[in-house]
């Protein structure tokens, strides 16, 4: 985190063209107001790079007032997951490829509706942005409690946002509205925080 940039806060899917992107954009749009205390971005652990945030994800966004115009997908880098200083993301799948290219994260990695649950129950008003992570990954279930945690379809972990990529507008649907309600928790909290 820097003065300039605000706390720094990372959306993680695949190919950073569908959920991460939705995810930064949204979060970003509920965080506008904060006056810069925050900077959202999104990367893809096999990012489509410089592709746009693909349809119909993107009339999704446009259709809740959120601006897609330059967006561009970016492949995620050691030192982009380093310098966050929150990173969400779609599945368990890739907060483990997140930990696993940077081990230091560990604490700052989550999976989007994993912090959502954790700061509901959080008091974030006496907390920093990072203290309010710090609070989530002490207040983490137990490892064997998130591995046996019931399958969906397709190999998917409860809770995991599943992609939408490739099917039809239903799951595109489906996956914005998991997506939004998160963030909008999410972004609740964050800015409850002080600082």
């Amino acid at each position: 985190m820097t003065a300039s940039t605000g706390f720094e806060i990372l959306a993680i899917c695949t190919g950073n063209i569908c959920r991460s992107p939705a995810m930064d954009l949204l979060l970003a749009h509920d965080l506008a107001g904060a006056d810069g205390r925050f900077a959202v971005s999104s990367a893809g652990t096999h990012a489509m790079t410089g592709w746009p945030v693909n349809p119909p994800m993107d009339e999704l966004l446009e259709a809740h007032g959120v601006d897609v115009g330059g967006f561009a997908a970016r492949q995620a880098a050691a030192e982009l997951l380093t310098g966050a200083g929150l990173i969400l993301t779609a599945t368990r799948e890739h907060r483990a490829w997140v930990t696993d290219h940077a081990p230091s994260t560990v604490r700052r990695a989550f999976t989007l509706t994993e912090f959502a649950d954790a700061v509901r129950a959080a008091d974030p008003s006496t907390l920093t942005p990072a203290g309010l992570v710090e609070w989530a990954a002490a207040h983490r279930p137990p490892a064997g409690v998130v591995s046996r945690s019931r399958s969906t379809r397709r190999g998917y972990a409860e809770g995991d946002v599943l992609d939408p990529y490739g099917l039809g507008d239903a799951a595109y649907e489906a996956a914005f509205a998991q997506i939004a309600a998160a963030t909008e928790v999410i972004a609740a909290a964050l800015l409850a925080t002080k600082g």
